[in-house]
């Protein structure tokens, strides 16, 4: 069992890293790569997890959770290599709309707020006037957007993956 968990580790450490270097360094470029990466990755730990299933069906004769994780983890595969490029083409405008919106009721509460007490909330405007900036921005250039979140999250995948790594080598130590 240990064995098999250091496994997963080392296989998310490969996934993490890989994709997160792809992202930083191409990330227009890398997109299509990076959603077979995910793909294979979600396909591969659902055979995975298939395999351990009927190795403990074949052990106690009886089903078990990790078969219906396997075969999530499967037609969850086939559903990222359909599905991928058209929800990461929503995530600007839809970031755009969640910005814009707070940024405006953060006015609103600020300016409500003035009201009742004698100082005016400058700073409040100041980060109201910048979310609704940072909302119409997203909604209006979207692609640019899109490509600076990304390489935000290959940026976090690369620290993820030395996480991975930290971790494997503080439970070797533990064995």
């Amino acid at each position: 069992m240990v064995k098999q968990f250091q496994l997963y580790r080392w296989l998310r450490f490969i996934f993490l890293a890989t994709a997160g270097i792809l992202i930083v360094l191409e990330p227009t470029r890398s997109l299509d790569f990076i959603i077979y990466i995910v793909s294979a990755y979600v396909a591969f730990y659902g055979v995975l997890s298939l395999l351990d299933g009927y190795s403990i069906k074949k052990k106690t004769g009886e089903n078990n959770i990790t078969i219906g994780f396997g075969i999530a983890a499967l037609i969850t595969a086939i559903a990222i290599l359909f599905l991928a490029r058209f929800l990461i083409s929503l995530v600007p405008p839809v970031i755009g709309i969640l910005l814009l919106a707070n940024g405006i009721n953060q006015f609103r509460d600020s300016h409500e707020t003035h009201k009742g007490i004698s100082i005016t909330p400058w700073l409040d405007y100041f980060y109201s006037a910048l979310l609704i900036i940072a909302g119409v921005v997203f909604i209006l250039n979207p692609s640019k957007t899109i490509i600076f979140l990304y390489q935000l999250f290959g940026v976090a995948l690369i620290v993820l993956a030395f996480f991975e790594i930290i971790n494997s080598r503080l439970y070797s130590r533990k064995k």
